[in-house]
């Protein structure tokens, strides 16, 4: 009897011990991507999934439409304290346009719950050594919208209406504060910069408010003129609208980034 007891207690105990089947499942958050050409760039809405193979390793998939499709086969899973650690190696098929290539990678995770994972990608052979930290949760407003904003601007004020500019841009920069600071130079309509402006998300899109000072004038002589900014944008950066409202200038002068080129005809 003392026998089967002590066996019935090692039996539970094996029953009890971490696999990676407490980890499997979807995982939903963002990506943060560095390399030697740029930080931080942040990608919304990814998904990785972590599955049990039958050796007791872990199969992690991670399709991003922005950064390819990454695999690691065989995944060594530890746990301390109820936090689980993932280790291992991989490829991913990355590339532009309809070409790919094939590249080895290194992964790690952290995972504490479904709602609170960190995982890293790693490349090395990829843009002097690309890393991507998945996190998550929500992606923060800040970095998912800092970046270059290329389009066409509509100028209206009181004495014209539709004047449009093509090859505009302005630069989103995050302020590490939850703020974002804002550059639009522009040939036609001078220097805007706003120090500091305000994100609010509303359902899939982001509203950003801020203010600031332009210099404008004719040729070597300009003037610094209040304005105001509001705009638009979703996450992926490709519908945007955003708006500089200048009113000490003709009548009020609003000049608006949009994407894509002027229509037909104008500009």
């Amino acid at each position: 009897m003392s026998i089967v007891a002590l066996c019935s207690v090692a039996c539970s105990d094996d029953d009890n011990l971490p696999t990676v089947a407490d980890i499997t499942g979807n995982y939903e958050g963002y990506t943060l991507a560095s390399c030697a050409y740029f930080q931080n760039t942040c990608t919304a809405n990814e998904k990785i999934v972590v599955s049990e193979n039958s050796d007791g390793t872990a199969m992690v998939t991670f399709s991003s439409a922005s950064w390819g499709e990454f695999t690691i086969a065989n995944a060594q899973m530890s746990e301390n304290g109820g936090v689980y650690t993932l280790t291992g190696n991989g490829s991913t098929q990355m590339g532009m346009g309809g070409n790919t290539s094939s590249y080895e990678c290194s992964y790690t995770a952290v995972i504490s719950s479904k709602d609170n994972a960190q995982m890293q990608f790693s490349v090395a052979a990829v843009m002097g050594g690309l890393t991507l930290d998945f996190k998550t949760g929500e992606a923060p407003s800040d970095l998912l919208l800092a970046g270059t904003y290329k389009g066409y601007t509509d100028a209206d004020c009181a004495y014209f209406q539709d004047r449009y500019t093509n090859d505009e841009s302005l630069k989103i920069t995050a302020n590490g504060d939850g703020t974002i600071s804002i550059k639009f130079e522009s040939a036609s309509w001078g220097t805007f910069d706003v120090a500091k402006a305000t994100i609010t998300k509303n359902g899939d899109e982001y509203s950003i408010t801020g203010e600031g000072s332009v210099a404008m004038g004719m040729g070597e002589t300009t003037i610094n003129y209040d304005f105001t900014m509001s705009g638009t944008s979703n996450a992926a950066k490709d519908n945007f609208s955003i708006a500089f409202n200048v009113p000490a200038v003709m009548g009020g002068l609003t000049v608006t980034l949009l994407p894509g080129s002027a229509p037909s005809g104008e500009e």
